[in-house]
Parts: C-alpha cells; sequence; structure tokens
C-alpha cells in the first residue's frame, strides 16, 4: 500500500493548528506558495485544508517531509489547517516510544517561493482520550490569495438526498469505466476541470501532462480495478467537505472506491475523486 494516501479517514483525535496574524498578508503578483512541513514520530496522522482531506498516512511509521504544496485548497480569506493523529489497527512500533506530529505552515517570500514560517504547532494523542476518543483545537490564519478563488470554494452546496448521491455515483462509475478501458484520452478530458485549476493554483503549466506521464505508467502496468459494485455490498458511505461544497464515496474500510491493484508487487493506488456542482453537473476537482 502506498505510504500516503490521500482524501482518507474521519477517524482518529482531531488537532487543528492556526496561524493567528494581525494584518492580513497581501501576496505579490507571481504564484505565492504555501505549503506544510510536517515531522511525525510513531503516529498516523491526516493532514486537511478547510475540511478537505490532503494528505494521509496509514500506519504509524516516522514520517519527515518538508515543503508540500496547499496552494490548491487555499480559499480567498480565512483559511484552516488541520491535523488529526489516527488509531492504528497494527502498531509497529514500542508503545513506550514518543509519539507526536509537528507541523510549519510556511508562505511565501521573495518571488512567491515557499519560506517564511508562520506557525509551529506540535500535537500529542491525549492520554487520557475521552469517551468519544477524541479531543480538539482549532484555531486559524487567514491570507488574501494572490489568484482567484478556486470555482469549487464558491459553488453551491451538494445535496444528500438519494437522486442526487445516484448522480455522483455514476460519475465515480464513469471514470472507472475509462480506467478499466485504459482510456487515456477520456480520462485526460474527465479530468480537465481539475488539471486547469491544479496548474493555475501552483502556477504550474506542465501538471497535466505530469499527470499523463503517471496514467500512462499505470496502464502500462498489470494488475485490476476493483469492482464498484463488489464494494457496494458491504455499503458505500458519500462524504462531505467543505461546508458540504465537495462530495467524494468510500467503501466499508474507508477507502475510495477507485482503486488499482498491482498484480506483481502487491501495490495498491487509490484515486480519490472530489466533485463540486458547477449548476449544471458534477465536476471533478481532484
Amino acid at each position: 500500500m502506498n505510504a500516503f494516501k490521500m482524501a482518507l479517514l474521519l477517524h482518529g483525535l482531531l488537532f487543528s493548528l492556526a496561524v493567528p496574524i494581525a494584518n492580513e498578508v497581501t501576496l505579490p503578483e507571481l504564484i505565492p506558495m504555501y505549503t506544510v512541513s510536517i515531522e511525525a514520530r510513531n503516529v498516523a496522522f491526516e493532514l486537511r485544508v478547510n475540511d478537505i482531506p490532503v494528505l494521509t498516512t496509514d500506519n504509524d511509521a516516522s514520517t519527515a517531509m518538508s515543503g508540500y504544496p496547499i496552494n490548491p485548497w487555499l480559499i480567498g480569506g480565512r483559511n484552516t489547517v488541520s491535523i488529526r493523529i489516527l488509531p492504528v489497527e497494527n502498531s509497529t512500533t514500542d508503545p513506550n516510544d514518543p509519539k507526536y506530529c509537528r507541523v510549519v505552515v510556511s508562505g511565501p517570500k521573495e518571488g512567491g517561493k515557499p519560506g517564511l514560517a508562520l506557525a509551529s504547532v506540535e500535537v500529542k494523542p491525549p492520554t487520557k482520550p475521552g469517551p468519544d476518543r477524541s479531543s480538539s483545537k482549532e484555531e486559524s490564519f487567514s491570507v488574501v490569495l494572490g489568484y482567484p478563488a478556486p470555482a469549487w470554494a464558491t459553488s453551491t452546496k451538494i445535496g444528500k438526498d438519494a437522486a442526487t448521491q445516484k448522480l455522483i455515483l455514476d460519475k465515480y462509475r464513469e471514470f472507472h469505466r475509462l480506467l478499466e478501458k485504459k482510456d487515456l484520452g477520456g480520462v485526460m478530458q474527465f479530468s480537465a476541470a481539475k488539471f486547469r485549476e491544479f496548474s493555475q493554483s501552483m502556477g504550474d503549466p506542465t501538471f497535466e501532462s505530469s499527470a499523463k506521464e503517471n496514467f500512462e505508467e499505470q496502464f502500462a502496468t498489470p494488475g485490476r480495478l476493483i469492482d464498484i459494485d463488489e464494494q457496494a455490498k458491504n455499503g458505500l458511505r458519500f462524504e462531505y467537505y467543505s461546508g458540504d461544497r465537495l462530495v467524494s464515496i468510500k467503501n466499508d474500510e474507508d477507502d475510495s472506491i477507485i482503486q488499482f491493484h498491482g498484480s506483481e508487487d502487491g501495490m495498491r493506488t487509490e484515486h480519490t475523486l472530489f466533485f463540486y456542482f458547477d449548476g449544471k453537473g458534477f465536476v471533478l476537482i481532484r
């Protein structure tokens, strides 16, 4: 299984970090890069930006990473960055070892490059969790973005009725069929809005071409897609994020229902899809 999986898990203990800033930050004309650096010791964690799962580990192996970009998930005005300590079913660490997760949020410096540390926060699992096994702390930081707010941030809320959820599931099935047929052109067209918004937020015109290379690499690898109907027998869950403006679907194991299992190395690739409603239909944003 990949070390990091995008957009997972509503379990665990919630910790939120924030950066109070006296004056809002006005960004330069160049694309400003906002990043997080994470040092996790003997804990699994989930990083969220504006309630959207961005980065998740599924085991308690120690992790160190720096300069992870969060631009695609920022909105104009107040943004909230959260880190969750997740429960681990089969721990590989000594229970007496220290457990913590330290997060640094960095903002832009000269030329829009990441550099200026806005906050450093360390979270630890509570020694005596409450009856719901959770503890929370939340603050926030505000920025004035130097690029237009993403379309999903101003979209309408998504309904939770059966008819609406069927439309969302149909979009998942459409993406699944494209992957199953190894229709690269169809996958790229289906994902066009995502590529456009990510390229804009990251100032990276090569984002679409690099994604294309990743899909081509996967298509060339022997393996299989897990059938959606097979997963549906155990129940599917519709998960709503960012004020019910984004939606995804998970199976009973809390994984995305779009999964590719490699036949040689046993590795699993998940495609976590987030959709928003543009007034006419559902649009893929990740």
